[in-house]
């Protein structure tokens, strides 16, 4: 029993740390006379090792000398081998990955990124057909530089709103959120029905308070 239990502590772990990175021993003829070069990032969640390979084979078919994969969430803050990917990149490189999502989990992540990539003059693509470089006009460029502004500006904007309906309930009374917000009189009289010996659900019809406030009511009473 404890080497099965063994067993399956050790794939466990293999599952979720195992990370790998291939590269290509001889360059294609098309390499050889190239100097940038082109950097493959693949990822999957634990249990999708074909899905790995796959993307792995269809990356190395694309000519990538170098294949960075691991198997780890979209939800992970920090993709290690993503990061290693980008940190071998330099002017004038790609970075390839089968589809957006293989490296980011939302638009935003995707737009910072992008950004950073341009700024270095290092290209981004798909195998699905998206790609992003900063090409000599600067038009590519400024079109993620203003759409990563406009997510910023989104994400500014709502963080004001927010504020404002709280400054506004504050001044306003009302509450802010969290536990509604019962007075005292009605708590008193809460706890002067249970007391008589109603039951919880005819306090409720007495008051029109939430059972769950009234339970809270009862039991913070006979803590004091």
């Amino acid at each position: 029993m404890f080497f099965y239990i063994f067993i399956d502590t050790v794939k466990n772990i293999c599952n979720k740390t195992l990370t790998f990175k291939f590269k290509r021993k001889r360059l294609l003829l098309s390499e050889k006379y190239k100097r940038s070069k082109a950097i493959g990032y693949a990822r999957a969640t634990h249990d999708q090792y074909e899905y790995l390979e796959e993307q792995i084979k269809f990356l190395k078919d694309e000519g990538c000398n170098l294949v960075f994969s691991e198997f780890i969430s979209l939800d992970e803050e920090i993709k290690p081998q993503l990061n290693q990917a980008i940190n071998c990149l330099s002017k004038g490189d790609q970075l390839i990955i089968t589809q957006l999502d293989r490296a980011f989990k939302n638009k935003k992540e995707c737009l910072r990124i992008i950004n950073k990539l341009i700024n270095k003059d290092i290209k981004l693509r798909t195998l699905t057909g998206f790609f992003a470089a900063n090409e000599s006009s600067k038009a590519n460029s400024s079109i993620f530089t203003i759409l990563n502004e406009l997510e910023n500006l989104e994400d500014k904007t709502l963080g004001e709103k927010k504020k404002e309906q709280l400054l506004r309930r504050k001044l306003s009374g009302n509450n802010l959120g969290g536990r509604p917000k019962i007075s005292p009189l009605k708590e008193s009289l809460v706890i002067r029905l249970r007391n008589e010996g109603y039951s919880y659900r005819s306090i409720r019809s007495q008051t029109g308070i939430a059972l769950s406030t009234i339970r809270r009511i009862i039991m913070e009473g006979e803590l004091q």
